[in-house]
């Protein structure tokens, strides 16, 4: 009997078929997976050149407030009065006082010995004293030359007397008879003469005196000028003699301890602790806006002075100029000669301003282009700046209030008109 292939067959169930609407369910969950995805990445930046990390970029608010226009820079204290002491001549110089000694004005600091100008002084001090004996002399012989021409002048008067009594008695003996005529023409003739060596007397006599008068002042004027080449030369000796022109202490030496010294060298310095006067090194491009009378704060290991500009250098340095602040009320204990200090220096003062915090986007960004936020997009945004200060930038159009800026460094941005951030 033949078998048949009945033991072989599998039977195979059929598979049920899966609803439509299960199908469409999924399907449809999928899409809206997908377009989700789609909103999230592409539907704020579909036109986004470039992405970004957002933390790599920092972002300020537009707000409005009081504007300040400030600089800040580094400076130190120094003595508003602080007066370099040189030597007057050529010499050894020997200090007394160290540096940082406390000193009052007049007090001895240094003397510098000079044997020269102390040979100096004795010599021309010895021609004075001989200069005035001299004139003491010379106006004793001038008072004897002037008794003597009035001794003339006198016997000129006796005989110019006795000629006026001889011509009245010759004229009486000519009017008796007993005279010839000839014996009163010599009469008259000798008045006249006398009468002439009178007026000459009288005349050498008023020459003396005035001769007298000169000489008496030329030897005056010999003995002041000699007088005044004494002083400067004791002037010069005692300023040999260092002495503290202001109440303070000593700073530092110029010079060493008992070495020879030039005129006009510096030996020491002398700093008056009554003022104090902060240095500042500004900028050289901040120096036209620089002038007396600006309002400065000054910070001194926390505690903050105010003053105001003294004055500015005429010149520039390393790049900066330098201006001096002077202190409106200080407590000089507080202060010490070149101290460093901060300070910030006031321009310019605005109310109810515009402004941003201060970044990198204005030099990036040339001061004139910015970023503003538009939800997760950067979009490019031309800004007009104003005033710029240490912590904030004036904006006078291209942002309102409330605005969000990026205030990082633009450089990433590439110029790009939208950047996402993620």
């Amino acid at each position: 009997m033949i078998k048949g292939t009945e033991q072989q067959d599998v039977r195979i169930e059929k598979a049920a078929k899966t609803p439509l609407l299960k199908l469409l369910v999924a399907f449809g969950a999928i899409s809206g997976l997908l377009w989700g995805s789609y909103q999230l990445m592409f539907s704020t930046g579909a036109n986004a050149a470039l992405v970004l990390a957002r933390s790599d970029v920092q972002l300020a608010r537009v707000s409005r407030g009081d504007f300040v226009r400030d600089l800040a820079v580094q400076g130190k204290v120094v003595a508003a009065n602080a007066p370099t002491l040189v030597s007057q001549q050529d010499g050894l110089v020997r200090f007394v006082k160290q540096p940082g000694e406390a000193v009052t004005i007049g007090d001895l600091l240094a003397v510098v010995e000079s044997p020269s100008l102390e040979n100096e002084v004795k010599q021309q001090q010895a021609l004075l004293l001989s200069m005035q004996s001299e004139h003491e002399r010379a106006k004793l012989l001038a008072r004897e030359q002037q008794l003597d021409m009035q001794q003339i002048e006198s016997a000129a008067a006796v005989n110019l007397q006795a000629a006026k009594r001889e011509l009245a008695r010759a004229e009486q003996s000519m009017q008796l008879g007993v005279m010839r005529q000839i014996d009163l023409d010599i009469a008259k003739d000798k008045l006249a003469q006398t009468e002439l060596e009178y007026k000459h007397a009288r005349a050498k006599v008023a020459l003396a005196a005035d001769k007298l008068n000169f000489e008496q002042k030329s030897g005056e004027q010999s003995l002041a000028r000699q007088a005044l080449v004494v002083a400067e030369l004791e002037r010069k000796l005692a300023a040999l003699q260092i002495k503290a022109p202001v109440t303070g202490q000593v700073g530092n030496w110029l010079a060493t301890q008992q070495t020879q010294v030039l005129t006009g060298q510096g030996l020491l310095t002398v700093i008056d602790l009554s003022q104090y006067e902060a240095e500042l090194s500004v900028p050289e491009n901040y120096a036209a806006e620089l002038s007396p009378g600006l309002a400065v704060e000054v910070t001194l290991n926390g505690q903050k002075l105010a003053g105001q500009l003294s004055h500015v250098a005429a010149e520039v340095k390393d790049s900066n100029v330098t201006a001096r602040v002077r202190f409106a009320d200080q407590d000089a204990k507080a202060l010490r000669q070149n101290q460093r200090v901060t300070g910030r220096i006031v321009f310019d003062e605005r109310k109810d301003v515009l402004r941003i915090a201060r970044g990198e986007f204005v030099s990036s960004g040339g001061g004139r282009i910015g970023y503003r936020l538009e939800q997760n997009v950067a979009v490019r945004t031309p800004l007009e700046l104003g005033a710029l200060s240490v912590q904030w930038v004036e904006i006078l159009s291209g942002a309102k209030e409330g605005d969000e800026l990026v205030v990082s460094s633009l450089t990433e941005f590439k110029d790009a008109a939208r950047v996402r951030l993620n």
